[in-house]
């Protein structure tokens, strides 16, 4: 049984764009750099595959016929698709990158390591919007976005940069805290948008997941910035659920500790997301590499500086 590839040639494709768009084989033929009789062989090679003409023939014009014309709908736009791909892969890493950010991430993790980019591609300028809205990278001017989700968005790429633990952080003035009934002794902060479900970051959550759910209490205090709520918990208002990515600063320093080691994974991850069009340009992927690279290597140190720089 003879089995037909599921694509005609691929350069057959190519002649047959480039004569719909002249309307003339001589014309095509001059435009990439063959003979009118290669054109012709393209041509009919191509009409053979599909066995049926896709042209009408009016002397040395050749006009589309009804099944050309459904043909070049399709084929023209993924030419001219492929036309930019390759203009953006030829330029060089620069120009301007709009970055959509979380405020927690942009503060804690990102802007202490910027320089580090920066320094490695001085001619890319990154301009950061902190969004805690969800952006719709199709409609908008925005090149990417660093994402607190579950998956990437319908429409979109990504990569994971960073997952997250969660687990109980407080001042080291506190009582001490040595098990989880401690917890009945202090007040709890809350993080706000984990308890409307808008995050993994609730504490009826975290304390159902680890075997206490009695513990869940709404009393205390509750925050919508989770950056506010960690500086309450620094400042020994109560007892907050850390999560790793945006806590580390504060654990490094001592102005937080964890009382016990009790973690639980978070359900959401930390995101790289963009959309295919804009991550072929190369100031973009140096961008993402990078991100890629650093949420491997949590600390803002010269060691990313050593490591971009030998490759």
């Amino acid at each position: 049984m003879n089995f037909k590839e599921p694509l005609p040639p691929l350069n057959a494709i190519k002649v047959f764009e480039a004569v719909a768009r002249s309307g003339n084989m001589a014309r095509a033929a001059e435009e990439l750099h063959v003979s009118p009789s290669a054109v012709s062989h393209q041509i009919k090679a191509l009409e053979s595959w599909f066995e049926r003409q896709l042209f009408d023939r009016q002397g040395r014009e050749l006009l589309l016929n009804e099944d050309g014309r459904r043909f070049i709908d399709v084929v023209h736009p993924a030419f001219q698709q492929l036309r930019l791909a390759a203009r953006r892969m030829q330029e060089p890493p620069g120009g301007r990158l709009k970055v959509a950010i979380c405020p927690s991430l942009a503060s804690t993790w990102l802007v202490p390591r910027l320089s580090a980019f920066l320094d490695l591609h001085p001619q890319i300028s990154v301009e950061l919007h902190s969004q805690r809205e969800t952006v719709d990278l199709t409609r908008s001017s925005f090149d990417c976005a660093l994402r607190y989700c579950r998956e990437v968005p319908r429409g979109h790429v990504g990569q994971v940069l960073m997952a997250e633990d969660i687990f109980p952080v407080c001042a080291p003035s506190l009582s001490p805290i040595t098990s989880l009934n401690d917890l009945r002794d202090h007040r709890l902060l809350h993080d706000a948008l984990g308890e409307l479900g808008v995050s993994s970051c609730s504490w009826s959550t975290w304390l159902s997941e680890v075997g206490v759910p009695e513990l869940a209490r709404s009393e205390g205090a509750a925050f919508s910035d989770s950056n506010i709520l960690y500086e309450a918990a620094c400042l020994g208002m109560g007892v907050a659920l850390g999560r790793s990515v945006l806590v580390a600063n504060q654990l490094a320093s001592g102005r937080l500790i964890r009382p016990f080691d009790i973690s639980m994974r978070s359900t959401h991850s930390w995101y790289f997301i963009s959309t295919a069009d804009k991550l072929i340009t190369p100031s973009l992927t140096a961008f993402r590499d990078w991100l890629l690279y650093s949420g491997l290597h949590r600390t803002p140190d010269d060691e990313l500086r050593t490591a971009f720089q030998s490759e």
